[in-house]
């Protein structure tokens, strides 16, 4: 069959004005006429399809991916565009152009998940629409940013090293070096932790240091140091001992505690144990315990404790621990049947044996009444000497400073633990004289 049957043919004749010709296309292969792909301006406007066959894939080793698709079966197409973008974004970012079917691309390593699209375009610059998106996931090889802001504030018991929070950091590296004369010191890996702030208690005293800071994401990727900062370490007072306990004991009030962790041990001297805000007695540093005898039976008291260094600054009062002491079994009672008579100059004193088993020795005192108030002073031991028959102890003792009025001598009880009404401040006997007036000058 004639294809072009029936349809007319223009004539040119001489010079004159050209009219259109209506051009056939070819029959296509089933017959039937191809449609036409020029508009009335004849201008190309079909846009090819979207691109098949899609696929990503990516490498965690060489942190690339390759995008691959199907080849489009336009005849007038020209090539294709590939985009990406990240999970969460709508704005796509066009890489590359190009007539090949595939693309190699390095999304950045930050642990994102990111999408790829193709669109083909022809010769007439028409694209078609985007292909079905395929993701792959980064591996995160991005570190965080450094740390800014580090300080670090002198105090006890250490040195406080402080930074601002870092996006993104899960944890962080404190690093130190000790700064001696210019030295090369290496810097140290002390600690890791997951809050803005650290406190270093291992420094020594009158010494100098140096800390950075380096944050860490979930990855493990780990930002550079921080500016360093530099502090001087000066003498310090010494911490407090902790977790001290007041507990009844059979002679007294068991005191026991830990000791400071910081500064280092060799710095601290001695620990001061306060009753009731008074000083009782120090100990030595190597000490952990103390027994105070020197309390009344069933009494209260409320005990601290301070440290002191070899400087001799002392450290705040440790927390109070109150303690209760027994209600028997601590000073021996008063003695009995005091009785003191003067003999001339000698003071003759004479009392009952006391009949409690752990009596050790009587302390005798001779008090003076001093701005209404009676103070004593200790003039002798004498011995219980518990193989004695002799219900009675006694006493005799020449004064060598006779005061011409009243004096009050007393005569109190000491167990074996050193318990005595004089040191508890219970009621003890005692016995009031007269004592002559002392002797003339020669």
């Amino acid at each position: 069959m004639n294809p072009y049957r029936g349809v007319p043919v223009a004539v040119v004749l001489c010079a004159c004005t050209v009219v259109p010709l209506l051009v056939a296309t070819p029959a296509a292969a089933d017959g039937a006429l191809a449609t036409s792909r020029f508009a009335a301006a004849g201008r190309d406007t079909v846009k090819p399809a979207a691109p098949t066959g899609v696929k990503a894939t990516y490498s965690t080793s060489t942190r690339k991916a390759k995008v691959t698709w199907s080849a489009n079966r336009e005849r007038d197409l020209s090539g294709y565009r590939v985009y990406r973008r990240v999970k969460g974004s709508t704005s796509w970012t066009k890489l590359v152009t190009t007539k090949t079917r595939s693309h190699t691309d390095s999304p950045p390593a930050t642990g994102a998940t990111y999408y790829y699209e193709i669109r083909a375009y022809d010769r007439s610059g028409n694209t078609s629409k985007g292909s079905t998106d395929r993701a792959v996931t980064s591996v995160d090889r991005t570190p965080p940013g450094k740390p800014s802001g580090v300080t670090a504030k002198n105090s006890q018991p250490g040195i406080t090293v402080a930074w601002k929070t870092v996006p993104g950091a899960k944890s962080y590296v404190v690093h130190r070096r000790w700064e001696y004369d210019g030295e090369g010191n290496p810097v140290l890996k002390m600690a890791t932790v997951t809050s803005p702030t650290w406190r270093d208690t291992t420094i020594k005293e009158n010494l100098d240091y140096s800390y950075w800071v380096t944050a860490v994401d979930a990855g493990g990727n780990a930002s550079a140091k921080s500016a360093p900062r530099f502090i001087s370490r000066g003498d310090q007072a010494p911490s407090a001992p902790t977790t001290l306990k007041a507990a009844p004991h059979p002679t007294g009030i068991k005191l026991t505690w830990k000791a400071p962790t910081s500064p280092i041990a060799y710095d601290l001297s001695k620990y001061l144990i306060h009753r009731n805000g008074r000083l009782v007695d120090e100990v030595s540093v190597r000490q952990t315990s103390f027994i105070d005898t020197g309390v009344k039976h069933g009494t209260s008291y409320t005990y601290t404790m301070t440290t002191v260094d070899r400087a001799g600054h002392p450290s705040a009062p440790s927390a109070p621990a109150p303690g209760t002491a027994p209600s028997t079994g601590l000073a021996p009672a008063a003695v009995e049947e005091l009785t003191g008579v003067m003999d001339g100059y000698e003071i003759l004193l004479y009392w009952a044996r006391s009949p409690e088993d752990d009596v050790s020795h009587y302390s005798v005192y001779r008090g003076l009444l001093v701005d209404g108030v009676w103070q004593y002073e200790r003039w002798s031991d004498v011995g219980h000497y518990a193989w004695d028959d002799d219900p009675y102890r006694g006493y005799h003792q020449e004064v060598y400073d006779p005061q011409g009025g009243p004096v009050r001598w007393a005569v109190v009880a000491v167990d074996e633990a050193g318990n005595s009404r004089f040191d508890s401040g219970e009621t003890f006997s005692h016995v009031d004289v007269i004592e002559p007036p002392p002797l003339p000058e020669e």
